[in-house]
């Protein structure tokens, strides 16, 4: 026997998969992908408003801290959940994961909670 008979790659699918069960099973992937398509395309638009969100969010957060010298808590809680979202529609759209976003799944919460000076001042007044 020489080494080339020896040496065979393993094909794994044409042992346990006919060629009529692959030609159906390709055809269900490239329907999803076609599918995930439509899905990438609507949360693209998603992604675009989300930007004009983050814009106006932006603007009310510089004319709050101008006007009361600090960060609106409420806003920034917004801004770190609407920046969540944003990663996971580009996660989504780049394959990295196959979990759709919001609305799909639940909106994203805060990971840092925001705790205004207001709030400080309140709980050291509290303790003393």
């Amino acid at each position: 026997m020489s080494q080339q008979d020896e040496i065979k790659p393993i094909d794994s699918t044409a042992e346990t998969v006919s060629p009529g069960e692959a030609a159906v099973e390709k055809k269900s992937d490239l329907g999803e992908q076609w599918l995930r398509l439509v899905f990438m395309l609507l949360f693209w638009v998603a992604l675009r408003i989300s930007e004009f969100i983050i814009g106006v969010t932006m603007l009310m957060q510089f004319v709050y801290r101008i006007s009361q010298g600090e960060h609106h808590p409420k806003l920034m809680a917004f801004g770190d959940s609407l920046s969540q979202y944003v990663a996971s529609i580009a996660a989504f759209q780049t394959y990295q994961t196959e979990t759709k976003p919001f609305p799909m799944s639940s909106w994203p919460t805060p990971k840092n909670p925001v705790v205004s000076s207001a709030d400080i001042s309140d709980d050291a007044k509290a303790s003393a």
